[in-house]
């Protein structure tokens, strides 16, 4: 009978401690603060996140063709970035290349389109698109007929040193990391 009650409390112990050790797991599972949109998904390529691309996008209209037009090459080289594609982001640039050719454009655009035109590793082209992006605010400025243009801000990028991209979508899509943090970032102001 002693033997009967020692193996009932062993059970009981052992059943307890199990119990207490998987609610433990599943509070840790459910836990997930997110204090600015960030979010780390790793290894998310593929169809999910190409629909999560398109998401909650604004058409932007400008006033001038060439702006419009380096806005939207500008646009696509991201959206390569975001997909970690580093060919597809040397295509966009090359094109980007031969239609400013046509133009009087912007010294500093050329110079950093044709750093990601001719580079294959895609962190020297997100290094090359932060110098895009800075040279692009003076283009943008002012140069809006409709809509939005979103300017994000990830202060993780470059080692914590932070940096920003503009959009054309509220929706977080970090050209920084692009697919290993692909949600990190916020909305830092809205240009219309």
């Amino acid at each position: 009978m002693i033997i009967q009650i020692k193996n009932i409390l062993i059970l009981a112990a052992i059943t307890g401690t199990l119990s207490l050790y998987s609610c433990k797991e599943n509070k840790e599972k459910n836990e997930d603060p997110e204090p600015m949109q960030n979010e780390t998904h790793e290894g998310e390529m593929g169809s999910q996140m190409e629909d999560e691309i398109g998401m909650d996008q604004t058409t932007a209209e400008f006033k001038d063709l060439a702006a419009a037009a380096v806005y939207n090459h500008y646009i696509a080289i991201k959206t390569a970035l975001v997909q970690t594609d580093a060919e597809l982001a040397q295509d966009h640039a090359k094109k980007m290349i031969a239609e400013l050719e046509n133009t009087k454009a912007n010294e500093e655009i050329a110079t950093a389109a044709r750093k990601i035109a001719t580079s294959t590793n895609v962190n020297e082209q997100r290094e090359a698109f932060s110098e895009f992006t800075k040279s692009m605010a003076p283009i943008l400025e002012g140069a809006l007929k409709s809509g939005e243009i979103y300017q994000q801000y990830c202060p993780m990028a470059f080692e914590g040193k932070g940096d920003f991209w503009y959009s054309n979508s509220k929706e977080i899509r970090n050209p920084y990391f692009g697919d290993k943090m692909l949600k990190c970032g916020r909305v830092e102001a809205t240009i219309n």
